[in-house]
């Protein structure tokens, strides 16, 4: 994913777009249109979100519904399964505006045509546009392949399915049923017991960071209570209790800004797209302390702060450590101590000097209390 400042200077070019177009028209009527998101290079499901949600920031649309994701064997050359979904958008665009936005979209993940039914980072095509019928060089509405393609109309049907084709005069449950549907999937997110996901209604990504995304989403909750929620979407943290062949607890004296001080914190770090917690873990613990663990338990996960993130912290024991001669260098953009502690030291600081612990240390200390003992 590009970082932060590409993302600004995208949204820079958009609205310099959006602007050129709107002086086309002073007065337009809205329309809903259809349009497939498919995804198969990268982190396909956050491209897809972001996708998402860079269009329900768009002036002149409003985003009414999209579909789940679904999981699909490609169509061409051997390349890895697509994610795929669809979303019903109210447009003040004409079709070849809507076009425009699309392509800029796509080419914000460096979107490249050069091999037919090749590979992709993003793909967005209009399905339909209200039941307009549109035949020119760049653009032909209906989408001229929907009618044979069940990763488009089983996510269709799911969000829009008495949409009438106008070509054939079926509706989108009609033409479902006459494609062989074998190759989709339903993507599915592992759930921890007793989850209960709420009923998505609108989702706007309000900022995209380097490691974080800050979305307001309108939900339906289970109890059907609906409202506006804010929350940091968050890959996770891995975080590690070393210990030393002595019993010392290895931690790490960190600079925060957030609250202009220091905090006494376990080593952790944020979890790269794909990785395994289990390797980012070592990875970090050697570039903050400078020791290497030769054994590794797992303590379990837990969320961080439920309230306003999804992240969750895994947290690990790590023993029978070595001073590395030649640790990693630390990230240039971290003020960090290393500090040696008893447990017995840290649970009297933990007790006297709430403040100068984080959150995350405290509750891994408690994890592994039983092993330190």
């Amino acid at each position: 994913m590009h970082n932060v400042g590409e993302y600004y200077l995208v949204s820079i070019a958009l609205s310099h777009f959006y602007s050129l177009l709107s002086r086309m028209s002073v007065s337009r009527s809205s329309h809903l249109c259809a349009i497939a998101l498919g995804s198969n290079i990268g982190n396909s499901q956050q491209i897809l979100n972001t996708a998402i949600a860079l269009l329900s920031q768009t002036p002149k649309i409003t985003l009414e519904k999209h579909s789940q994701w679904y999981r699909t064997q490609p169509i061409g050359p051997p390349q890895p399964d697509y994610l795929n979904g669809c979303a019903i958008l109210k447009v003040e665009w004409t079709p070849p505006e809507l076009l425009g936005i699309l392509l800029k979209i796509e080419r914000r993940w460096g979107r490249k045509r050069r091999e037919k039914w090749g590979p992709r980072s993003l793909d967005l095509d209009i399905l339909f546009y209200g039941d307009r019928i549109l035949q020119t060089s760049p653009l032909t509405i209906p989408h001229p392949h929907l009618r044979e393609r069940a990763f488009v109309l089983i996510p269709l049907a799911e969000i829009a399915p008495h949409w009438v084709d106008p070509v054939t005069g079926k509706t989108v449950k009609d033409l479902r049923q006459k494609v062989d549907c074998s190759g989709v999937t339903l993507l599915k997110t592992p759930m921890l017991p007793g989850q209960e996901p709420p009923q998505l209604l609108k989702q706007r990504l309000a900022y995209q960071g380097r490691k974080f995304n800050f979305e307001v989403n309108r939900l339906r909750l289970p109890n059907d209570v609906e409202g506006d929620w804010e929350c940091i979407r968050h890959p996770g943290g891995s975080l590690a209790v070393p210990v030393t062949p002595e019993g010392k607890l290895v931690l790490v004296r960190q600079y925060r800004f957030a609250i202009c001080g220091r905090l006494l914190e376990f080593p952790a770090g944020t979890v790269e797209p794909h990785e395994d917690p289990a390797e980012t873990i070592k990875r970090e613990i050697e570039e903050e302390t400078g020791y290497r663990a030769k054994t590794w338990n797992s303590l379990g996960k837990f969320p961080l702060a439920p309230g306003y993130s999804d992240e969750y912290i895994y947290a690990f024991l790590a023993r029978d450590l070595e001073k590395l001669d030649n640790p990693p260098h630390q990230d240039e953009d971290e003020d960090i101590e290393v500090v040696l502690m008893t447990p017995q030291e840290l649970e009297k600081t933990i007790l006297t000097e709430t403040a100068s612990v984080d959150a995350k240390t405290i509750a891994s200390f408690t994890l592994a209390r039983p092993w330190l003992e």
